[in-house]
C-alpha cells in the first residue's frame, strides 16, 4: 500500500485510488480521487514541549483550533485524548453539510495537525478518514 513518510515528523498510509500533494513539505493534503469528497489536510509544524502534550492543554488547542475554524461553542467541544508514547488528541465537529475529525500529534521532533473531512450524509466515508487519522504515526 503507498504511503507517504515525512522525516521527523508523519508516516501515513494511502488506501487504493487515493492521492496526495504536498506545500514546501509542510503542508499536505489527501483526497480519495473519486466524487466522496472525501480529504485530509496535514500541516508539520515544529515540535512542542512536553508540557504542551499535557491532555489539559492538548483539550485546550483543539478547541482553540475549532474556535479559529469558525465552530461555534468550541469550549463545548469534546477532545478525546490518546494515552501512550505519543501524546494524541481527537475531536469530531459535526457541521452542516461536511463533518471534521481533527487530530492533534506530539511527536519529538514535531508537532502534526490533520483534519479529515467527509460530507455530513457520508457515515462510511467519515470511518475512512477516521481510521486514516488514527493509523497516522511518527516517521
Amino acid at each position: 500500500m503507498p504511503h507517504i513518510d515525512v522525516p521527523d515528523a508523519f508516516l501515513i498510509e494511502l488506501p487504493d485510488g487515493w492521492g496526495s500533494t504536498s506545500v514546501d513539505g509542510r503542508e499536505y493534503t489527501l483526497s480519495s480521487g473519486d466524487e466522496s469528497g472525501l480529504r485530509i489536510n496535514i500541516v508539520v509544524y515544529q515540535a512542542r514541549t512536553k508540557k504542551d502534550a499535557l491532555p489539559e492543554v492538548i483539550t485546550a488547542a483543539v478547541r482553540e483550533w475549532a474556535k479559529g475554524v469558525g465552530m461555534q461553542n468550541s469550549e463545548s467541544l469534546a477532545v478525546l485524548t490518546v494515552a501512550g508514547d505519543t501524546p494524541k488528541a481527537f475531536a469530531t465537529i459535526h457541521g452542516d453539510r461536511r463533518d471534521v475529525l481533527v487530530g492533534f500529534f506530539y511527536f519529538k521532533k514535531s508537532f502534526v495537525i490533520a483534519a479529515g473531512t467527509a460530507p455530513s450524509d457520508d457515515h462510511d466515508g467519515f470511518k475512512r478518514v477516521e481510521r486514516m487519522l488514527w493509523s497516522i504515526e511518527a516517521a
